[in-house]
This record gives C-alpha cells, structure tokens and sequence, in this order.
C-alpha cells in the first residue's frame, strides 16, 4: 500500500516536506520530497523559523531510501542543515542543479559535507521502489521542477509551486509535453499547489515586469534601489537589464542575494553584461543617477539589508532626497508589517517608493491561477487529487474547481495536518493520523522552545514580569525571613511601594517565616497561581510570576 505523509506543506504554506511510503511491516521504503522551513508568527516572540517535525521518522531512517528537493525556495530545501544532522544518516539529496546549488550554499555556513545530487539526465531516478522522473515547470525561480513518482501501486504527479508562463525569461517553457505523456499513461494521484485558486484565469508571465522596471528607472534623478526576494533570479535579472539599458552602474547589496547571484552566474542561468557591476564598497565613487542597487530585504525583515537602509543603520549605503525604491515583490502573508514599515521608513528619509498598491506591475506571482490549476488537471487526467501548498480555505476551493470539472467529492481529498493518506488503484481515503508539534529554532536550538516558553515571553512583552525572591537558610532548609519582591516592566517600583508590599504581604500568608521546604515544586506551583490571581485582582494586569529560593 502507499501512503502519502505530509510533514509540511499542508494547511498552510510554508514548512513543506512530503514522505512517500510503500510497504507493509518491516519492509517499507521512505522517499521524501522537499525539506522547507516555515516563518514565525507574530506571537512567537523570538522564534527565528520553523523546520518540519520528523518525530515520525526517527527509528525509521534506515528505510529512507532518497529526499529529491522540487525547487530552490526557503521553504523547500532550507530546512535540510537542521533535519539532516537529526536524522544521522548518510541520506541521498537530488536536485536540479540550480536547487542544488542554492541548497549546497545553505550548509556550508552549518559545516555539513553532505553532497547534493542533480537529477541524471534524460533517464528515470530510481529510488528503492520509486521511480521520479523530473518534469520542467515555472515558477518564480528558475529550474523548478514538477516530480512524476512512479510506485507499484501507480504514477503520482507531485506539482509543488508553479505556473504555466508560456513567455519565461529564460526559454524555458513547461514541459507539457511529458505532463502529458504521464497523463496518457495513467495518473493515479496528483498533488496539487492550490495557493492562488482564488484568482481566475492565468498568472501574468514573469516577462511583463521587464518593461515596467525599466519605465521605474528612467526618470529618476537619484540612486534606483531595487528589492525583490533573493531567490527571484528572473527578477534580478530584468532589474539588471532595466539597469543596463538607462546606462546605471549595478552593485548587489545583501548576503543571500550576492550569494544567490554568484550561483546563478556560474550555472548560466543569470546574464551579466562585463564592467557593468561594480564592488559595493565603491559606490560612493560614483554619481547617485549612475547607480542601480539590488537588495535584499523586500520583506523589511528586520535586521535585513534593507530594514537597516531604512532606518538609516548601513554603513554603505543612505537614502537621500531623489532617489527611488521599487518593491518588485508582495509582502508574504504575516510580513505586511515589516514591509510597510519599510516603506515608510523609506519615505522618511525623502526616497519615493513604488510598492504594490501604488503600482501593481511590478511583480506577478509564481503560483498558478485557477485556469492553470484547470489545466494540470486536464494534462494529468488523475483519478484522484490532493490540494497541497495552500491553507484551507485554498484547498477547499480547489476541491470546488476539481468537481466542477468532474471529479467526485470522494475523488477529493482534503488533508488536516498531521493526516496521512492512503492510496491505492481502487481508492483514496485517510490512513491515519499522526500528532506534529510545532518545532521552533531559536538561535542555536532546535525544539527547545515550546508552547510554554512562547506562553512566558507573550506575557513578559504585554505586562512584564515579577520575580519574589524567598530568603531561605540552607543549613535548616527553612524559610527565615520576608520575601523581595523584584519587578521588570510590569510598574515603576519608586511609585508602588504599597502594591509590592502587598504582594510581599499575600507571598507570606502561604510561605510563612520558619516553614521547612518540601515539595518545593507543586508549592511553588500552588503560591505562583494564587499570586497571578490576586495580582489580576489589584492591577488587571498578568505579568509572568516567578518564585525563586535565596539561600544563605
């Protein structure tokens, strides 16, 4: 039997990673596809990203026979240098060659010598009792590619990320020829991305914005700053011949993007005319309207290169009255924030900004509008489909658009997270269900930081936090004197003298002065909840509460 085990990728759109399981017992073959992190949400204070929870592959990696990556996005391959080393295997990675290179990137600065493969050429990749054979598609970054997994209980088309841009800036149409080919053969199931299903008709071609970045730079009299996502190297590209053409000097500004960059350029898949790009270092040596910088930063992360152009913190470059920034990308669902604040940061520092709702030509999605979506449907001709990539509210119209087409409901499956699908030649149904946490890295740890720690730092940002300090005499083990109470913006201390000595007053009615300490835990546990409630009471306020023992 096959199973199909989302790890990421469903429910929402970021974190994707994809197991494939064929077999029964002790004989079971793994492959995983793509191996992403996913972003933060605003209340996950101080969490830097999320990678995938591979709790169920732990005990199993013997029976990983390959991970194959379907493009080079974050949220595909960058989650590989934490959950490799977690899997202690020496785990085959495939890739097309511009994925590989960006992915190959990622490791060095976390020191792992593993090698990423590129797909043989012209040849079926055969993984254990899978057989993936690459299929060409586009997407916002160049050398993405569709998967069509051949297994003993059939064919299933993965199509992660994509659209159907019939005018890419590189030549390098769909391959809809072999979707087709696959589609006559017999598709068992397709997986499908789904995140624009609520735009009708088709994606614009990436080749429209060419133009309207070039009629951005014409009249400026300043510098031109563009930013886009690193990884947009199509993008980057129109930026440098939009450059080229009004006679600007061009300097790469950002570590992912110049790193992005210098790949690209080195595989062919980025053209740059000789003398045209000049060290960052030298750009005061040129005039203002004589420059063009591309940045990263376009979601006004903070810390980016271009958050710290914004607030006037980049030791290289400044903004000045006359010069032009271009967001040629839309913030990503829960960065608006950061993005705005950029712009207006910007606009304060007397740049003019062009960003999406003041021009919205200047950048087209990589996602497939619901015709395309009609389309891989139509070329696949599966018997069942799985909507993936998307929250969902996507999949559930991505469920409306199948069954307009002619597909059952019961041909339809919609995944919660954590569900796993089964599939065979007869039927498509839910397996089974395995419980994911939510793991977060945060600085050098990895799952160290929980729903309970995120609960504390919640509270200390909203209403501060309050340390009591119990004096305690080590020798007798016993508490000998009044509790301090020690607060950090939750009030000013010189101004509620009366508040923290009621405080004190309500710790001592249940620490009293002389009480041997036993089962220091659960009545810490009892004192820190009587202490949350009476502080509510007095201040409507919840500010996190420790209780601590001094001893001397």
């Amino acid at each position: 039997m096959l199973r199909i085990i989302p790890l990421g990728g469903i429910g929402h759109v970021t974190n994707n990673m994809f197991v494939y399981e064929y077999g029964e017992g002790q004989n079971v073959e793994r492959l995983i596809v793509d191996c992403g992190i996913g972003f933060p949400e605003e209340e996950m204070l101080g969490a830097d990203l999320l990678v995938p929870d591979i709790s169920y592959l732990q005990g199993k990696e013997n029976s990983i026979v390959g991970i194959v990556l379907t493009h080079g996005h974050d949220d595909h391959i960058a989650g590989l240098p934490y959950i490799l080393p977690q899997l202690n295997m020496d785990i085959p990675v495939f890739a097309s060659p511009l994925t590989a290179g960006f992915a190959q990137e990622n490791f060095k600065e976390f020191g792992l010598k593993t090698q990423i493969q590129t797909f043989p050429r012209d040849q079926i990749l055969q993984l254990g009792s899978f057989g993936i054979d690459p299929v060409a598609i586009t997407h916002s970054v160049p050398d993405t590619k569709h998967l069509a997994i051949t297994t003993p209980e059939g064919v299933i088309y993965h199509g992660s990320d994509f659209k159907f841009d019939w005018t890419p800036i590189d030549g390098h149409r769909p391959d809809v020829q072999k979707i087709a080919y696959y589609g006559h053969k017999g598709v068992l199931a397709l997986l499908s991305d789904c995140l624009r299903i609520e735009n009708e008709g088709y994606t614009l071609s990436e080749s429209k914005v060419g133009e309207n970045l070039s009629r951005e730079i014409r009249d400026v009299k300043g510098k031109v700053i563009v930013t886009t996502m690193s990884s947009n190297i199509h993008r980057i590209q129109q930026a440098i011949d939009a450059a080229v053409e009004h006679h600007r000097k061009i300097a790469f500004i950002g570590r992912s993007v110049e790193e992005n960059i210098r790949i690209s350029q080195q595989l062919g898949f980025l053209q740059i005319p000789e003398k045209v790009v000049i060290n960052k270092r030298r750009i005061k040596q040129f005039k203002d309207n004589q420059l063009c910088l591309i940045v990263a930063g376009s979601q006004g992360q903070i810390g980016s290169t271009l958050a710290r152009i914004a607030t006037n913190q980049h030791q290289l470059v400044s903004i000045k009255t006359g010069d032009h920034v271009v967001f040629s990308a839309d913030p990503i669902p829960g960065n608006e924030r950061n993005a705005y604040r950029a712009v207006d940061n910007l606009a304060k520092l007397g740049a003019t900004v062009s960003y999406r709702e003041v021009q919205d030509t200047l950048h087209v999605s990589g996602h497939a509008s619901a015709d395309e979506l009609r389309l891989l449907l139509t070329l696949t001709k599966p018997k069942y489909t799985i909507p993936i990539g998307g929250t969902f509210r996507h999949m559930t119209q991505y469920r409306l658009l199948a069954t307009g087409m002619g597909w059952r409901d019961e041909q339809v499956l919609l995944l919660n997270d954590g569900e796993i699908a089964g599939i065979s030649r007869d039927k498509i149904w839910v397996d089974n269900k395995i419980k994911l946490k939510t793991i977060i890295v945060d600085g050098l740890g990895i799952g160290d930081v929980g729903p309970l720690v995120l609960s504390d730092r919640k509270k200390m940002s909203q209403s501060g936090m309050m340390v009591i300090a119990i004096p305690v005499d080590q020798n007798k083990n016993q508490i000998k004197g009044r509790p301090e109470v020690i607060t950090r913006g939750f009030v000013f201390a010189r101004q509620s003298q009366e508040l923290l000595e009621a405080i004190a007053d309500e710790t001592q009615k249940h620490l009293l002065a002389g009480m041997q300490i036993r089962d220091w835990k659960d009545k810490r546990d009892e004192v820190t909840e009587e202490l949350e409630k009476f502080v509510f009471l007095e201040t409507q306020r919840e500010p996190l509460v420790l209780i601590t023992l001094v001893k001397s």
